[in-house]
């Protein structure tokens, strides 16, 4: 019987002002209808911000003794009118980052986006082309496929320093897109069954 595990990112959205608080899902003041001054400037805090993501992203793998590897995207989407711009960064949704199943553990690549890795077998993480240490790519989705020459790096915990997966210093309207990958890489001694783990991508403005 053919061994098979699922892996699932659960890509969980929110979206905050910068002074804090909780869920903004409209934008309701537009720098470049109202011109310039004060108030198109939105320095009165009236600039909102939306994000939005692809939602769960499932990536199969059938590893093999020498093991495969997967890799597929998101695609986060930021709108804002501030014209600070914004900030996107990502966690893990709890304090672990590894992925969890049935199985036991997958582990986050240990490796950061400032220094990247080649992915080690066994192991999971994301690539934003173009960011910190990253390089520009392109990179590309692929399934069951040999360890990709990209480098990845681990997610971090809540509990620990968010990344920063995009910026800008101006308005962001039309939306940034900023596409997310995430890799696996897996073997046979892998137990087989679905493995998951919630990423955490949060916005705001500058």
């Amino acid at each position: 019987m053919k061994r098979f595990i699922r892996y699932i990112v659960v890509a969980l959205t929110a979206a905050s002002l910068a002074a804090g608080g909780g869920r903004v899902m409209a934008d309701t003041t537009d720098s470049t209808t109202y011109g310039s001054g004060s108030f198109g400037n939105c320095n009165y805090g009236s600039c909102t911000i939306t994000l939005t993501s692809g939602g769960t992203t499932a990536v199969d793998v059938a590893p093999t003794p020498t093991g495969r590897c997967t890799v597929q995207s998101d695609t986060v989407s930021v709108l804002t009118d501030s014209t600070s711009g914004y900030t996107l960064t990502m966690t893990t949704s709890t304090a672990n980052n590894d992925m969890t199943g049935a199985g036991g553990n997958i582990n986050a690549a240990a490796s950061t986006a400032a220094s990247p890795a080649i992915l080690s077998m066994n192991t999971w993480g994301y690539r934003v082309d173009g960011l910190s240490g990253f390089g520009a790519g392109p990179t590309t989705a692929r399934s069951n496929g040999s360890i990709p020459s990209d480098t990845f790096a681990g997610v971090p915990a809540n509990n620990g320093t968010p990344t920063a997966v995009a910026s800008s210093v101006g308005p962001a309207n039309p939306a940034d897109e900023t596409t997310v990958w995430y890799g696996l890489c897996a073997d046979d001694t892998v137990t087989s069954g679905s493995y998951s783990v919630s990423v955490l991508y949060t916005a705001v403005t500058n």
